[in-house]
């Protein structure tokens, strides 16, 4: 091997060991599964938005999820991997039923329908207040390993 040729295996080792070392911008993200429960029932198609709380100290983006027909969801943060960041949120719930077969924020539709759903979206099943960031009643501190979350809503 010439000289060139071993500045360059350096510079590859190098940059191989700093590319697996952690020196990652990515932010420290904890798994968040949980339940959607009003009444004592489940709610399924909710949309649960966690958004770190910057008044507490955590930034960066937030991480969603769509409760099923059990009420449970599971969180996925920005680029599909799971969780969301660690530290304090806001936690805001959108009642995807009043939607019906609207593509919610497309502006196209889910039905064979070309003219679009037959019926006018209906109410929310709970408060405004729970899908307004500024309002929501649902905070949440994520936390590495933590056990899933029960999140109660009233009309």
């Amino acid at each position: 091997m010439n000289h060139a040729t071993h500045r360059f295996a350096a510079a590859g080792v190098l940059f191989a060991a700093l590319l697996f070392s952690g020196c990652s911008n990515s932010p420290q993200l904890a798994e968040v599964s949980g339940q959607v429960m009003m009444n004592g029932k489940p709610l399924k198609n909710v949309r649960v938005d966690f958004h770190p709380d910057p008044d507490k100290g955590t930034t960066g983006q937030g991480s969603t999820g769509t409760t099923d027909e059990n009420g449970k969801f599971t969180l996925t943060y920005p680029g599909g991997q799971p969780g969301a960041i660690v530290g304090h949120h806001r936690v805001v719930l959108t009642d995807l039923d009043p939607f019906g077969n609207v593509l919610v924020g497309r502006g196209d539709y889910r039905t064979e329908d070309p003219k679009g759903p037959k019926e006018t979206p209906t109410k929310s099943r709970f408060a405004d207040r729970y899908s307004k960031l500024a309002q929501t009643p649902v905070t949440q501190e994520v936390k590495p390993g933590m056990a899933p979350v029960t999140i109660e809503v009233k009309k």
